[in-house]
């Protein structure tokens, strides 16, 4: 090893060091995330996998070079958060994965082929075991099976500029949800008007892409009576609020077969079917590390959480 390559290692494995800073808040400083009542991982933990990624992966030293470690700090965060997550979610839909199974899926779920060339996620999936990534994945594609094609829902949704309003708008919405229709369109946007007592099912899909779709969209998958406030994506920018009303069990289309959707799709699903978990679930990352969005289903930085997605549970309404 020369000596310009020892003092890389050296540079980049300091940057590591650094990346935890001083902690802050309430709890356990040494705890790095509580999921629960389970303490998933400590600050230690977390920091030593740093600098395991650091002496061994191109993309974490990649990284370092560019002072983004904390992005990756928070990208392993989110992971076991998400792992904890998919764990209660299989276990309360009587999901288990033989070792078999995880081993054999590995090169589907785990790697280039399900990083899809995201090289960010690439270097996070390397700070965990392959058959580990491989098991939990597993749990959500069949989570994502059984959900694709099997529910119809209710919603109101407007589309205010700004996160401020939006936020505003979803605490109303909560606050008082038989005003729903008239709160949200009363939202001033010339070009997306709000949607009322919409209905989406899988009766509506004209093929299994848009079955994909729906039962993959997040908002879609939020628990009946919570009220979501959060930023679109695309082009057009601007922020949703998005009310759930109702959801039904449906039927999926005739002669749709799920297991005929490729295994990192129906992952992808499955990942969505984790809203009602997530949102009723307790998680808190050491704020070191950053804030959990539970409806983005990742822990962000000081600088996103203002602008993140806020979640209310709407009151009551009198029958």
């Amino acid at each position: 090893m020369t000596t310009a390559m020892r003092r890389s290692i050296g540079m980049i494995t300091a940057t590591a060091l650094l990346v935890a800073g001083c902690s802050a808040g309430q709890g356990d400083p040494k705890v790095a995330l509580t999921v629960g009542d389970v303490k998933v991982s400590t600050v230690e933990q977390v920091q030593r996998t740093l600098t395991d990624l650091l002496a061994t992966n191109q993309g974490a030293q990649d990284q370092a070079r560019q002072h983004k470690l904390d992005q990756v700090s928070r990208g392993i965060i989110t992971q076991q958060a998400v792992n904890q997550l998919t764990a209660e979610a299989a276990r309360r839909a009587g999901i288990q994965i033989p070792d078999a199974l995880a081993e054999e899926a590995i090169p589907q779920l785990t790697g280039p082929a399900a990083t899809e060339g995201d090289p960010f996620q690439a270097t996070v999936d390397a700070a965990f075991p392959a058959k580990e990534l491989a098991r939990y994945r597993l749990a959500l594609a069949e989570l994502g099976a059984r959900a694709i094609g099997r529910t119809a829902i209710t919603f109101d949704a407007a589309f205010p500029q700004n996160f401020e309003d939006a936020r505003e708008l979803a605490r109303k919405v909560a606050a008082d949800p038989a005003q729903s229709a008239a709160l949200m369109q009363a939202v001033p946007n010339p070009q997306q008007e709000a949607a009322i007592n919409q209905t989406q099912s899988p009766a509506s899909a004209q093929n299994a892409t848009q079955l994909l779709q729906i039962a993959g969209f997040p908002l879609f998958n939020i628990p009946v009576g919570s009220v979501v406030a959060t930023r679109l994506e695309g082009e057009q920018g601007g922020y949703v609020v998005f009310y759930m009303k109702a959801k039904q069990t449906a039927a999926p289309p005739a002669g749709f077969d799920a297991g005929q959707i490729p295994l990192l799709d129906r992952s992808k699903v499955g990942r969505a079917q984790l809203m009602d978990v997530a949102l009723k679930t307790r998680v808190e990352p050491n704020p070191r590390f950053g804030t959990w969005d539970a409806f983005s289903l990742r822990v962000v930085s000081a600088e996103e959480a203002a602008v993140a997605s806020a979640v209310y549970q709407a009151a009551a309404t009198k029958p």
